[in-house]
Formats: structure tokens, C-alpha cells, sequence
């Protein structure tokens, strides 16, 4: 079994889901899982985990998955998806030949913490049907809004095609930010509509688009782990980690808690303030994620640790 996290590059056409197939298929891989879906008319990245590696994503900070978007969007006409997808909801008659300063103030209203309101076509449910689901079927859905942080919104290209006036922005935002609905939201602010017509993921996190193994390479089941693309089982967390003696592994794999006389190394990251801790075995290994007490370091007394999670040899759920 494969233990890690692999970059793809998930092209247009397709669902996240028919990745995770595909992979199941090609490479006899029955424990992986997506981290964070793309619609089926967006490519990009989408971080695939693997075997033990699926047990660490909820132990990553929403900081770390944060996201970078090219989208494109169109002037001029709404539709009910809020991208290219959807039914058109309505046209505009006037000139959305706007200046810059009129675009860059509509954009800019949409940066910083809000709630966004997310598309009723979307996988978000509501009384345990999925909101995609009941809108089909043409039932009235109201959407909460949800806390988004959109850190940045560029304009990187301002153009017309066709008569229609497009303009191509970079979004840096955090997880769960819906980049259809801030390209229904600025249409709305310029009073003239707007639709998502593009969207590329760029990055996730640490993972970027330009190390993303191509999906026609999973299509031939050319080998990954060896990959860039590949981060290992390991590597995939980014708080400190430390090396326990080979005689406290009995303490660790009975899950108990753990001192500095058990310690044989340390090595700190960007993450020091954490109160997480990757646990390494004297091979090397990932064997379990352990959290500090604070009460105890403020109190200044021993320094102990207790297991979050361990991970066993022989762990296959």
C-alpha cells in the first residue's frame, strides 16, 4: 500500500471523484482520497492521499491549504451555476467597458474576512440533501454564508474577445472560498453581471501546479512515487519533529504519553509554536502525532507529551 500525498494535475472535463477512480483502477490503490474538490469545468491542482497519509489531512492548518486561482471571468451575462456550466439567467444591454479604477474598486470589496454566499450548484447540504441536487429539482434553497479570507485579487489581463470583456484575475484565498461566487459577487457590484468562464488551481498549500503529475501519465499507470509530485508519508506534515529511543516505542505503540528522557532528537520548523509534534522512530518513520499540554509548560513543569494519533505497522483503515 502507498503512503503519501500525490500532486495532479486534474484536467477540464472531469470530476474530482473520476480521478480517485481512476487511480483505485490503475494503480489496485483502495485507500486514497481527494483533499479539496474542483468542479469538473476547472483543472488544476487537486492533492490525492494515500494508505495512513488520508489520516493526517485533518491534522493540516486551513493556513497550510490555502489556494491560488487564474480564473477568468465574463462580463455581461449571469447564469444559475455561476460559471460557463449553468443556464444563462440574464443579459445585459449596457457597456461594460469599464476603467480600471471602476473594476479595481468592485474587485476590492471582495478581499479581506466576509461571509461569502456559496452557489446553490453546489455539493453544500442542506437537511442532508446535497444544495446541487434540490436546485435541479427546482425547490427554493437559501445558502448561510460561510467565513471565507481572500487574501488578494489581481487583475493580471483586461480584454475583449467576441464582444465580450473578460478579465483574467489571480485569487489568493483560503479553503472552502467558492471563486464562482466572487465572480457572481463582483458582477453584482459592477451592476452588469458576470460569470466564472475559466478557472485554473495554481496551488494548495505547499503543492504547486508546476510539480502536478499529468493525468494521461495515471492514464498509462506510469509509477509516482519516485515523483516530485510525491510527497512521502512523512514529509507531508510541517510540524517539528522528533526522534524518540528505540526503548519507547513500547510506550508509543500502547499509546502513552512521552518525556525528554524518551527524546533522542529534535528538529524544529516554522511550526515551533505548534503544540503538534511528528513523532519519528529511530529508522526514521512516522509512527504517530503527539500535543504538548500548555498547562504544564506555563506551570514550568516536565515537558510531557500525549498521542493525538499512532499510526500501526499493520494500520489499514
Amino acid at each position: 500500500m502507498i503512503d503519501g500525498c500525490l500532486v495532479v494535475y486534474k484536467p477540464k472535463g472531469i470530476t474530482s471523484h473520476d480521478v480517485i477512480n481512476k487511480i483505485r483502477r490503475v494503480y489496485k490503490q483502495k485507500k486514497c482520497g481527494h483533499a479539496g474538490t474542483l468542479d469538473p469545468m476547472a483543472q488544476g491542482v487537486l492533492l490525492v492521499f494515500f494508505g495512513k497519509a488520508l489520516k493526517l489531512i485533518n491534522f493540516i492548518p486551513p493556513v497550510h491549504l490555502d489556494k491560488t486561482y487564474l480564473a477568468r471571468l465574463s462580463l455581461g451575462k449571469t447564469t444559475d451555476s455561476y460559471d460557463a456550466t449553468g443556464n444563462i439567467t440574464s443579459v445585459f444591454d449596457g457597456s461594460t467597458n469599464y476603467s480600471s479604477d471602476i473594476l479595481n474598486k468592485a474587485i476590492n470589496k471582495f478581499i479581506g474576512k466576509y461571509d461569502q454566499i456559496p452557489p446553490v450548484y453546489s455539493a453544500i447540504k442542506v437537511e442532508g440533501k446535497k444544495a446541487y441536487a434540490m436546485a435541479r429539482a427546482g425547490e427554493n434553497i437559501s445558502l448561510a454564508g460561510r467565513p471565507v479570507d481572500v487574501t488578494s485579487i489581481r487583475i493580471i489581463k483586461d480584454y475583449f474577445e467576441q464582444d465580450i470583456h473578460n478579465l483574467l484575475i489571480r485569487v489568493h484565498c483560503s479553503r472552502g472560498t467558492y471563486i464562482r461566487s466572487i465572480a457572481q459577487d463582483i458582477g453584482q457590484e459592477l451592476g452588469c453581471g458576470a460569470y466564472l468562464s475559466y478557472l485554473l488551481r495554481e496551488r494548495v498549500g505547499k503543492w504547486d501546479f508546476s510539480q502536478a503529475f499529468p493525468y494521461w501519465k495515471i492514464e498509462k499507470g506510469i509509477p509516482f512515487e519516485n515523483d516530485s509530485a510525491f510527497t512521502k508519508f512523512s514529509d507531508v506534515l510541517s510540524f517539528p519533529k522528533i526522534t524518540v529511543k528505540e526503548e519507547t516505542l513500547f510506550k508509543i505503540n500502547n499509546g502513552q504519553g512521552i518525556t525528554r528522557k524518551d527524546i533522542s532528537k529534535v528538529e524544529t520548523t516554522n511550526e515551533e509554536s505548534s503544540e503538534l509534534f511528528q513523532i519519528l522512530s529511530p529508522d526514521q518513520e512516522l509512527i504517530a502525532i503527539y500535543s504538548s499540554n500548555k498547562q504544564t509548560k506555563e506551570e514550568n513543569k516536565e515537558l510531557r507529551l500525549f498521542p493525538m494519533r499512532v499510526f500501526h505497522k499493520d494500520e489499514t483503515d
